[in-house]
């Protein structure tokens, strides 16, 4: 007898149910683009999330898809919003980091709720990286502990642990960002300025 896959049926059990907008965030962000342009810096691609989802941007930022916290995936996508697309929105600029709270407690819920056990490991991916965007090292520690239990078969795993190292190593040096100052108008430290003239130093 066939086993069944119970975590493949709740899941799209819960797909099903899911806010439209919310789903079309998730089918643009892991099944339509190119993976190598998450993380580049792409003009192009900037000005594609702006036509694509700057109302949903501004819808939630205005705490208008707050109930999308009540199916894992839409609220994988809130996360995604806020996280991810404001930083393609609002690149160079300071609302860039504005949300990343609002993305953290959201992401709290989450982890609480249990709805990393119902996603995949490159989905469980998106939703913990606000921890590692913090520039608290808690939150750090944090995503540490989470990853262990929750992204260890994730195929990238090594690239991920070294991206993840990279980034904590900076928040246990400086407390921060250096490369945030001059977007967030923080004087840089004689420290600061000498890490960033070097390479690999803002992400």
């Amino acid at each position: 007898m066939k086993q069944i896959d119970w975590l493949s049926l709740i899941k799209l059990k819960l797909i099903k149910f899911m806010n439209e907008r919310a789903k079309a965030i998730l089918d643009f962000w892991f099944d339509d683009m190119v993976v190598e342009k998450r993380f580049k810096r792409d003009e192009n691609f900037d000005k594609l999330i702006e036509k694509k989802f700057k109302d949903d941007h501004n819808r939630a930022i205005s705490n208008d898809y707050d109930e999308w916290q009540d199916n894992p995936f839409s609220c994988l996508a809130l996360v995604i919003l806020l996280d991810q697309f404001s930083r393609n929105l609002y690149r160079d600029d300071k609302r860039a980091f504005e949300y990343d709270n609002k993305a953290r407690l959201i992401v709290n819920d989450a982890v609480y709720n249990g709805y990393l056990d119902k996603m995949d490991e490159y989905q469980r991916f998106f939703m913990l990286l606000p921890y590692i965007h913090s520039e608290e090292i808690i939150d750090h520690d944090r995503a540490y502990k989470l990853l262990e239990n929750y992204l260890s078969n994730h195929p990238n795993i090594l690239e991920i642990k070294k991206f993840w190292k990279d980034h904590t190593l900076v928040i246990k040096r400086f407390h921060r960002y250096p490369h945030r100052n001059k977007i967030l108008s923080r004087r840089s430290s004689t420290e600061e300025i000498q890490f960033l003239e070097g390479p690999n130093s803002s992400w």
